[in-house]
């Protein structure tokens, strides 16, 4: 097989000594010359294709990067091609690159995806790896690639020791503080006009987020869970100012598709700058692939929350949270999640039940654009009637948010998007009710 392809690249390399680009002329129809003789013209993406048959990645690289492609489909082609020759030659970041492009624009395309992946999988960015892994299953593979994929995605989660995660964004609001608009509210039928520092009132924040998590090895399918985060939001209105940080001990265990890990967490937040709440309590997370495209993950926690400033919120707060995912095709994924959350209070009129649901959608068009949308409405009760209104407070809270992100674009390995949304909290008692809408425009990348 080497001797046939050798005598085909002598032939390649003999009829043109340099390689012909493409002309407006079909590939296959010859030229003459002066003297009559006949010029074969060779497509150079089918040197290059014989080349990397022979494994002689370097020659099929430098042709591909001197050829000018003429339309759309030659451009992938060529991507494809240079960036497969790169991974071969252990160009990783370079061979990403090109397959990155290849996906902004041409989503659909699962090969392309499955290389990514595993470029990213030699890379050490198991994040983006899993993402692109989990992403192809969402079309109809062979069921010896599907395979392949599931050991990619058990291997990843065996080894998988460190991630950082880090964002930025400005988020200008209608009404940060969720306060009422209403100039005055009525109790116990008397009318009483709001302060200003009681209304809505218009702001812009500046969001900091950062997560990392360290996973040693314990055992063959045990790891340990070391991870701390924190986000703070900033503004003009320094009393506006929201701080909250949050760490994580505890284990993990590891299965052929999934994983379920528990432990204790520890947590902290400030507002306006003065320490509001103090948090301790176990949780536990569970994630498992019922089939090749639908995810299972689920997260449990319950929380002994402490206020030194207003002792009559201590209490325990428990929270269950499932979500499925379902990747309809590779670039398009819907996720239902659903929320409930018991509250309790030293007043029981500050404890509170509340039930939730949320629904988005992700997918990828072609030319590099992806959307994101999402809608979640939750309802939440409290325990006790309110001394000032006399009713037992009651929420209906609706919010709707969409975010694009450009996948071509990157700013340092950093992803810009920009997002809008609208939120309106109903309640019986008026001082309770707002509506708030804005955008956020933010970076954001994974380590």
């Amino acid at each position: 097989m080497q001797t046939f392809i050798s005598a085909v690249l002598a032939v390649f390399l003999t009829v043109a000594a340099t390689p012909v680009f493409p002309s407006d002329r079909p590939a296959s129809a010859p030229d003459r010359t002066e003297a009559g003789s006949e010029t074969i013209r060779v497509p150079v993406l089918q040197v290059a294709r014989v080349l990397m048959n022979a494994e002689r990645w370097q020659e099929a690289r430098e042709i591909l990067e001197r050829l000018k492609p003429r339309d759309k489909e030659e451009r992938i082609e060529r991507l494809f091609l240079l960036g497969s020759a790169e991974a071969r030659l252990g160009l990783l970041p370079e061979a990403a690159e090109r397959f990155e492009a290849i996906l902004a624009v041409r989503p659909e395309l699962t090969r392309v995806r499955l290389e990514l992946a595993r470029v990213y999988h030699l890379l050490g960015r198991d994040e983006k790896a899993r993402f692109h892994f989990e992403a192809s299953l969402g079309d109809e593979l062979p069921s010896s690639v599907e395979g392949a994929v599931e050991a990619y995605l058990n291997r990843i989660d065996a080894r998988k020791h460190w991630s950082v995660s880090l964002s930025l964004a400005a988020l200008p609001e209608s009404n940060p503080v969720k306060r009422t608009d209403r100039e005055e509210v009525r109790i116990g039928g008397v009318p009483f006009r709001l302060n200003e520092d009681a209304r809505e009132a218009s702001g812009t924040g500046l969001l900091l987020s950062t997560g990392v998590q360290y996973s040693p090895v314990l055992t063959g399918s045990w790891r340990g869970v070391l991870a701390a985060s924190a986000a703070a939001k900033f503004y003009e209105q320094s009393d506006w100012n929201d701080i909250s940080a949050q760490g994580d001990l505890g284990a993990a265990r590891l299965f052929d598709r999934g994983s379920a890990s528990g432990g204790l967490r520890l947590g902290r937040r400030w507002l306006g700058g003065d320490h509001f709440s103090t948090g301790a309590g176990p949780w536990a997370r569970g994630r498992l692939r019922l089939s090749p495209a639908l995810r299972l993950d689920g997260a449990l926690s319950a929380e002994r929350r402490d206020h030194p400033g207003n002792p009559g919120l201590d209490g325990w707060t428990v929270n269950l949270r499932p979500g499925l995912d379902y990747a309809l095709s590779s670039a398009t994924t819907l996720r239902a999640e659903l929320d409930l959350e018991h509250v309790s209070a030293d007043e029981e009129r500050l404890g509170n039940r509340m039930g939730g649901l949320a629904l988005a959608l992700s997918h990828a068009f072609q030319g590099g654009l992806s959307v994101s949308p999402r809608i979640a409405v939750h309802w939440r009760r409290y325990g006790d009637k309110d001394p000032l209104f006399q009713e037992t407070r009651s929420d209906r809270q609706a919010r709707v948010s969409v975010n694009l992100l450009h996948r071509a674009l990157q700013v340092r390995g950093f992803a810009p998007y920009i997002g809008y949304f609208y939120e309106w909290n109903r309640s019986n008692i008026p001082i309770n009710a707002y509506r708030n809408h804005g955008m956020v425009l933010g970076i954001s990348r994974s380590f």
